[in-house]
C-alpha cells in the first residue's frame, strides 16, 4: 500500500510538472483550451424538456419536470423552514465518461458539480 501511494504521488507530481513546463495537458490541449460542446434538445418525447450535452467523450442527459408550488422541495436550516421551487438532481455515473465503476450515493465531487450547475441555471428560471 505504501508503494502504491508513493507511485500515485510521483505520477501526480510528474503530471503537474509536465503541464507547467509544456503548457499542455496529457490529452494535448493547452491549459486555456476548452473542448467544444454540442447540445441536442428535445431528445426524450414524454418529458417537459430534455437535452443531451456532449463534450469530448463525456455525455450528460438532462430532463425537466414542471410542477406547481405544492411540489417545492422542503427542508430545514438554522433559519427555519425552507422551500425551493427549482432544484437540480445531478448524477455522474462512471459510464458517462466511458469508465466502469460502482454507482451509488453521490460523492463530494458530484454534489459540488451539481451545486455549481444549479447556481448557473437559477438565473434562467422564470419568476413565479
Amino acid at each position: 500500500n505504501v508503494v502504491k501511494v508513493a507511485f500515485k504521488k510521483l505520477c501526480s507530481t510528474k503530471m503537474r510538472e509536465m503541464v507547467r513546463d509544456t503548457g499542455r495537458r496529457c490529452d494535448g490541449r493547452a491549459v486555456d483550451e476548452v473542448r467544444p460542446i454540442s447540445i441536442d434538445v428535445g431528445v426524450l418525447p414524454h418529458t417537459h424538456g430534455s437535452s443531451v450535452f456532449t463534450r469530448g467523450e463525456t455525455q450528460s442527459l438532462a430532463t425537466v419536470t414542471l410542477g406547481d408550488g405544492s411540489m417545492n422541495m422542503k427542508g430545514e436550516n438554522l433559519d427555519g423552514q425552507t422551500a425551493k421551487r427549482f432544484y437540480l438532481q445531478y448524477s455522474f455515473p462512471p459510464c458517462s465518461v466511458g469508465e466502469v465503476g460502482r454507482t451509488g450515493a453521490p460523492g463530494r465531487r458530484e454534489v459540488g458539480h451539481g451545486n455549481l450547475a444549479e447556481r448557473a441555471l437559477v438565473p434562467g428560471v422564470p419568476k413565479e
